[in-house]
């Protein structure tokens, strides 16, 4: 086996290391802060508490169509920027093999990643999106909603209420040491004291119906004395579900073959964008090996920011020309290939700026 095929495995292997572990720490980066969100939302009721993992990990997966071309760019700016300083690649290039060695591997892992990018892309994404929006409405129609914890206050915001429970048995049916406060239109409140009672899913709407026993219902103003009375043995409340969160823009979960086939502007600006991601690998790996090469007592991160800001302006631009398309300043014939030019003609001319150095 050759140098240059020695070279170019080794290479391959660096690569692809590298941008395993970049991708990772991104995805551990984006997961955390959009887990805490995802807390949030289940904290106030608008995501079932049992679906948190599971919508974190479909969303994962729509993370990973933005996470990966950053991560490739970076991964082989690391793997070259390394072997550059450590004076590697000049030996080897010293001893007459050709600069193509550098390019042949980087671009067999592009177009690997560019291929599992369009499926990303155009399948798994929007699936993702789909399925974790089911999920949810399948909570909702499913009635899983159960706003009684023992021992905590609860905020039900659909009817300007604050429970709270002493007791709750184990699947929810039964409560005890029962109080609400309730905050009706007329700035009036109304507080509602119960030693306990039941309580069970509307099948149809997922709303919590409880029926209290032995307590009272106090109503009047905040401040006054004058507080009206009624003791009740038996009554029954509906406690409607909050509406669940609907977790991303429903044109960015739409099917490929459904915005393909669509004249709609926006429809279509949402596709050219899916064909852009998986194009815009191909061409950041291409600006990536001319940009790695650093020289030995160079700095460590230099060239790393400027290749950031290439592709900040890269990922905006694509964005903007999505935008217009929508908008219908752009015309979808035109669509974001354009961009695509403006970055492949700077990466050629970087490439035949790097061939002069070689000469």
């Amino acid at each position: 086996m050759t140098r240059a095929r020695l070279f170019e495995r080794y290479l391959l292997r660096e690569v692809t290391q590298s941008w395993l572990a970049v991708t990772v720490v991104l995805l551990a980066i984006m997961l955390a802060t959009r887990f805490a969100r995802f807390l949030g939302d289940a904290a106030s009721g608008q995501l079932p508490k049992e679906l948190l993992f599971q919508v974190a990990g479909l969303s994962s997966m729509q993370y990973l169509i933005v996470l990966t071309p950053i991560s490739l760019l970076l991964a082989v700016m690391m793997a070259l920027g390394r072997l550059y300083r450590d004076q590697e690649i000049t030996a080897l290039l010293a001893c007459g093999v050709p600069l193509t060695t550098l390019y042949r591997p980087v671009m067999l892992l592009a177009a690997g990643i560019c291929v599992l990018t369009a499926v990303m892309s155009f399948e798994l994404g929007p699936w993702a999106g789909r399925t974790a929006d089911r999920l949810v409405a399948d909570a909702a129609r499913n009635n899983r909603y159960n706003p009684f914890e023992a021992g905590r206050f609860t905020d039900v915001g659909a009817v300007n209420a604050t429970l709270y429970t002493g007791q709750v048995s184990s699947d929810g049916s039964e409560i005890r040491n029962f109080f609400a406060v309730q905050r009706l239109a007329d700035g009036r409140v109304a507080v509602v004291v119960s030693d306990g009672g039941g309580s069970a899913a509307d099948p149809a709407t997922g709303a919590r119906i409880v029926t209290l026993e032995s307590g009272h219902r106090y109503e009047g103003r905040q401040g006054e004395s004058a507080f009206d009375v009624i003791g009740f043995d038996s009554i029954t409340v509906r406690i409607p579900p909050p509406a669940f969160a609907e977790l991303s823009n429903k044109r960015k979960l739409a099917p490929s073959a459904e915005l393909r086939q669509s004249e709609a502007l926006p429809d279509r600006a949402e596709w050219a964008f899916r064909i852009a991601v998986p194009i815009s690998v191909l061409i950041l790996a291409l600006l990536a090996v001319p940009l790695s090469h650093v020289r030995p007592r160079s700095g460590r991160y230099g060239r790393m920011v400027i290749g950031v800001v290439l592709y900040l302006v890269y990922s905006q631009t694509i964005t903007l020309a999505q935008v217009w398309i929508a908008n219908g300043t752009l015309p979808p014939m035109l669509g974001i290939w354009w961009v695509h030019a403006i970055f492949a003609a700077l990466a050629l001319a970087l490439i035949a700026k790097q061939a002069g150095w070689r000469t």
